[in-house]
């Protein structure tokens, strides 16, 4: 059974540890935020269980960064996605989850991607409708994570957005990772996640999610800018 699989592969790590129990739980959201989904976009029975397999594996690398390295930085380690798919195809430990080789290409493909600026190419429509899916799912967790289980800690400084990052925000792009140089710049970076729901059907609850997250931001009246323009946006497509 793929929960079983997951547990034995996460239990071989310090589970008591805060971050590791942070993205056990996180890998178990979004699993269920897959199925969720993959449901009401109606997916067939065969794509609703692969969506919970990419679900649940999406950041099996995370692990063992935290484990080689310390620290979970992408800018500093390795890119967790990517890393991902080393444990998983380079080390073949995907064969302890899923039997099934012709999902492999599909799987890996959108793990690879959960995380990266742009969404690359896919000829095969079936593998970017699941990367697709996890893109939106996983960034509807990061910010129920950060806003309403207060897993992590956003609390604005006094520190100022720099102009390039709130340029950006405004023409609706998604932050480079290269332009963030403090905490307020990246807290804008997470609002410019609504320019890359690919699903209008998840923009609800991740509007939801920000409502949490903006409530220990409300002294800054910058990111107050920020968030109710993303808002807003959110809003305009919803309509459409």
């Amino acid at each position: 059974m793929l929960e079983e699989a997951f547990d034995k592969y996460v239990s071989s790590y310090n589970i008591n540890d805060s971050y590791i129990k942070l993205k056990y739980n996180h890998s178990y959201r979004v699993m269920k935020l897959q199925e969720k989904y993959a449901k009401k976009l109606g997916f067939s029975e065969e794509d609703i269980e692969l969506a919970r397999v990419i679900g649940l594996l999406h950041d099996i690398g995370r692990f063992e960064q935290m484990k080689v390295f310390g620290n979970d930085d992408d800018s500093k380690t390795i890119d967790h996605a990517d890393y991902s798919c080393v444990q998983l195809f380079d080390k073949g430990e995907i064969k302890r989850f899923v039997k099934r080789e012709e999902w492999y290409p599909i799987i890996e493909f959108a793990i690879k991607n959960h995380n990266k600026r742009v969404l690359e190419n896919n000829p095969d429509e079936r593998a970017m409708m699941h990367a697709k899916l996890i893109r939106d799912t996983d960034k509807i967790d990061i910010i129920f994570l950060i806003g309403k289980l207060r897993e992590v800690d956003v609390t604005p400084t006094k520190d100022k957005i720099h102009k390039r990052v709130l340029n950006e925000f405004y023409k609706h792009k998604v932050i480079a990772i290269k332009d963030i140089k403090n905490l307020n710049d990246h807290i804008v970076l997470q609002y410019s996640f609504v320019y890359d729901v690919n699903y209008p059907v998840c923009l609800k609850e991740l509007k939801k999610n920000f409502g949490y997250y903006f409530e220990v931001q409300k002294n800054n009246k910058e990111i107050e800018n920020v968030y109710n323009y993303a808002m807003n946006y959110i809003e305009e497509r919803l309509e459409k």
